[in-house]
């Protein structure tokens, strides 16, 4: 699947990661989080847009838990 993202969001989005991560920075890096995500949510086909909803339903951004026995 090829995904086409236009230059300028591109730039947009990148900008306000830079952004997120200064000391000086007017607004929370939550905010330019979500500023990014609105960006690019957009470019999201179908079929992402369902596998991102599986993927938060099923909280697999939560690493898996080891657990380990000692004898």
């Amino acid at each position: 699947m090829d995904i086409k993202i236009q230059d300028y969001d591109l730039q947009e989005a990148i900008s306000l990661c830079y952004a997120a991560n200064q000391q000086d920075a007017p607004q929370t890096s939550e905010f330019y989080l979500n500023q990014v995500l609105n960006i690019l949510y957009g470019y999201l086909p179908p079929d992402g847009r369902q596998k991102l909803d599986v993927y938060l339903a099923e909280k697999q951004y939560i690493p898996p838990i080891k657990i380990e026995l000692s004898k």
